[in-house]
Protein backbone atom coordinates (compact mmCIF):
# COMPACT_ATOMS: atom_id res chain seq x y z
CA UNK A 1 0.00 0.00 0.00
CA UNK A 2 2.90 2.66 0.79
CA UNK A 3 4.68 1.43 -2.32
CA UNK A 4 1.14 2.73 -4.28
CA UNK A 5 1.10 5.76 -2.31
CA UNK A 6 4.33 6.57 -2.98
CA UNK A 7 3.95 6.45 -6.78
CA UNK A 8 0.74 7.97 -7.03
CA UNK A 9 2.70 11.24 -5.12
CA UNK A 10 5.80 10.78 -7.46
CA UNK A 11 3.55 10.59 -10.97
CA UNK A 12 1.51 13.72 -9.48
CA UNK A 13 4.54 15.50 -8.55
CA UNK A 14 6.10 15.19 -11.99
CA UNK A 15 2.67 15.58 -13.87
CA UNK A 16 2.71 19.18 -11.93
CA UNK A 17 6.24 19.56 -13.14
CA UNK A 18 5.83 18.87 -16.24
CA UNK A 19 2.44 21.26 -16.75
CA UNK A 20 4.18 24.15 -15.53
CA UNK A 21 7.13 23.88 -17.25
CA UNK A 22 4.64 23.35 -20.31
CA UNK A 23 2.34 26.57 -19.00
CA UNK A 24 6.33 28.51 -18.74
CA UNK A 25 7.22 27.75 -21.77
CA UNK A 26 3.97 29.01 -24.39
CA UNK A 27 4.25 32.16 -22.50
CA UNK A 28 4.13 34.71 -25.24
CA UNK A 29 7.09 36.66 -25.16
CA UNK A 30 6.27 40.64 -24.29
CA UNK A 31 8.23 42.54 -26.95
CA UNK A 32 8.52 45.77 -24.93
CA UNK A 33 11.20 44.34 -22.45
CA UNK A 34 13.71 43.61 -25.40
CA UNK A 35 15.80 45.72 -27.57
CA UNK A 36 14.46 46.61 -30.93
CA UNK A 37 17.19 47.30 -33.45
CA UNK A 38 17.21 48.39 -37.06
CA UNK A 39 18.80 46.04 -39.40
CA UNK A 40 22.03 47.35 -41.28
CA UNK A 41 23.07 46.65 -44.73
CA UNK A 42 25.31 43.74 -44.32
CA UNK A 43 23.76 42.00 -40.75
CA UNK A 44 22.82 38.60 -40.78
CA UNK A 45 21.01 36.91 -37.84
CA UNK A 46 24.51 34.74 -36.84
CA UNK A 47 26.39 37.95 -36.70
CA UNK A 48 24.14 40.01 -34.36
CA UNK A 49 24.17 36.43 -32.14
CA UNK A 50 27.76 37.24 -31.88
CA UNK A 51 27.58 41.03 -31.53
CA UNK A 52 25.03 40.62 -28.06
CA UNK A 53 26.57 37.63 -27.18
CA UNK A 54 27.46 39.38 -23.79
CA UNK A 55 24.03 40.39 -23.14
CA UNK A 56 22.08 36.95 -23.63
CA UNK A 57 22.58 33.29 -22.54
CA UNK A 58 21.30 31.70 -25.89
CA UNK A 59 23.55 29.82 -28.20
CA UNK A 60 23.37 31.69 -32.04
CA UNK A 61 20.97 28.66 -32.80
CA UNK A 62 18.75 29.73 -29.82
CA UNK A 63 18.84 33.54 -30.40
CA UNK A 64 18.20 32.85 -34.39
CA UNK A 65 15.42 30.96 -33.32
CA UNK A 66 14.04 33.37 -30.92
CA UNK A 67 14.16 36.09 -33.42
CA UNK A 68 12.76 34.45 -35.90
CA UNK A 69 9.72 33.03 -33.67
CA UNK A 70 9.09 36.48 -31.95
CA UNK A 71 9.46 38.91 -35.54
CA UNK A 72 7.53 35.98 -37.13
CA UNK A 73 10.26 35.24 -39.83
CA UNK A 74 9.86 32.48 -42.42
CA UNK A 75 13.64 32.42 -42.94
CA UNK A 76 16.99 33.72 -41.51
CA UNK A 77 17.37 37.10 -44.21
CA UNK A 78 16.66 40.26 -42.38
CA UNK A 79 16.60 43.44 -44.77
CA UNK A 80 18.77 46.53 -44.18
CA UNK A 81 15.66 48.94 -42.56
CA UNK A 82 14.12 46.31 -40.65
CA UNK A 83 13.00 46.67 -37.55
CA UNK A 84 13.45 43.58 -35.15
CA UNK A 85 13.38 42.30 -31.52
CA UNK A 86 16.34 40.39 -29.79
CA UNK A 87 17.00 38.75 -27.18
CA UNK A 88 18.44 41.42 -24.92
CA UNK A 89 17.14 42.94 -22.15
CA UNK A 90 16.31 47.19 -22.69
CA UNK A 91 18.32 47.10 -19.46
CA UNK A 92 21.13 45.25 -20.52
CA UNK A 93 21.24 47.46 -23.99
CA UNK A 94 21.20 50.17 -22.06
CA UNK A 95 24.49 49.09 -20.81
CA UNK A 96 26.15 48.53 -23.93
CA UNK A 97 24.65 51.32 -25.63
CA UNK A 98 26.50 53.53 -22.77
CA UNK A 99 29.60 51.25 -22.89
CA UNK A 100 29.76 52.00 -26.54
CA UNK A 101 30.16 56.25 -25.93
Amino acid sequence: MKQKLGHYVAFSILSLMLIGAFLYATKPVDKDDYMEITVSAGDTLWELAEKYRGSHNLSTHEFIEWVMDVNRLTNERIIAGEKIVIPVLKSEGEELVASNQ
